[in-house]
């Protein structure tokens, strides 16, 4: 099981599964790499499906954004997940503001190391394997279930999913689902808790479009920025689909959100998601009244942090090694042994 270099408990991965073709899901990235900034949580994965490979580049530009000093190697950051279909699906218009942002040299503003569909991880292993390199884990369903389900089928993953994934949250921007029989097969045989995060939720905390220019003023460019300013015309406030659901993902005893009873979640032809409470092993997420200020601004110090530089990992000496360096004489600068 993987280990905290740091010793104690380590932050639970969450594994984003996304199309990235919102406001909210750009300022979830940014809020899933602040949680990793304060060590709250870590990112295990993030899988884009129904969108195409300039969303999967947009996604690492986000990645080498938030990550300082060099880029980290295979053993410590997965590579974006895609859904390698034929064709691609069309990526989102707020994506190709930060795509073909140039810098002063007339190259692209934020570096990534995406460039072709090879530089990306097969869909369905990218989510499995967010999940093998996490003790905990927790999975955000904000796209077309294809590739959730088909790891579903994958040897040994479902028996894996229930030992580590604490929580799937299932988001509902009011959009269908593109795949009703993958989405069916998830709800269905999903091994662990499933909190359904319904389009009212989003709603009812929307992020201050006032806070774009406001709280991210500390970068001179910012591929959320971007693609937030280009999704439509400012000023807007967008709602919270994505951002409501990664919190939960990851603070789901923050207080923000009630929990019904046990329901059921129906997917009908159209693709339309609804909850029914009663008898079933899905909860739906409510938003607090009372702390609809208190979350939207939430939402903002934590999508709006700057990045953080990593810790250094330091080696506790072994006994042996701290018996020697007791035997060594001490030498002062003047070479002087003490």
């Amino acid at each position: 099981m993987p280990q905290n270099p740091f010793g104690g408990k380590q932050p639970i991965g969450v594994i984003y599964n996304t199309s990235m073709d919102r406001p909210d899901a750009a300022l979830a990235l940014a809020e899933l790499y602040g949680f990793e900034g304060k060590r709250e949580s870590k990112m295990g994965a993030v899988c884009v499906n129904g969108a195409g490979l300039n969303t999967a580049i947009f996604c690492d530009m986000v990645y080498r954004f938030y990550t300082l000093g060099p880029a980290r190697n295979g053993n410590q950051s997965l590579p974006v997940g895609l859904a390698a279909v034929d064709p691609l699906p069309p990526d989102a218009a707020m994506i190709k503001a930060a795509y073909e942002r140039k810098n002063e040299k007339g190259e692209q503003r934020y570096a990534h190391s995406v460039s072709r569909l090879s530089d990306t991880s097969l869909a369905e292993a990218i989510l499995r394997n967010g999940v093998i390199f996490n003790a905990e884990a927790a999975v955000v369903l904000s796209a077309p279930a294809t590739y959730l389900a088909k790891s579903l089928d994958l040897l040994g993953t479902k028996d894996l999913y229930k030992a580590r994934v604490k929580r799937l949250v299932v988001v509902d921007s009011g959009a269908p689902q593109a795949d009703v029989p993958a989405i069916r097969k998830v709800l269905a045989e999903w091994p662990t808790p499933i909190f359904f995060c319904g389009k009212e939720v989003g709603e009812a905390v929307p992020f201050p479009g006032a806070s774009i220019d406001k709280d991210f003023a500390w970068a001179a460019a910012h591929p959320v920025v971007d693609a937030y300013r280009a999704y439509k015309t400012m000023p807007y406030d967008a709602p919270s689909y994505d951002l409501a659901a990664a919190h939960y993902a990851v603070h789901p005893d923050s207080g923000f959100f009630q929990l019904s009873e046990g329901g059921t979640v129906s997917v009908g032809e159209d693709g339309r998601m609804k909850f029914s409470a009663g008898g079933g092993n899905v909860r739906s997420l409510t938003v607090d009244s009372s702390k609809k200020s208190q979350i939207i601004q939430a939402f903002v110090e934590i999508a709006s942090a700057k990045p953080i530089e990593p810790q250094q990992r330091f080696r506790r000496p072994t006994d042996a090694a701290a018996a020697d360096a007791k035997e060594k004489p001490a030498v002062t600068p003047t070479g002087v042994k003490k």
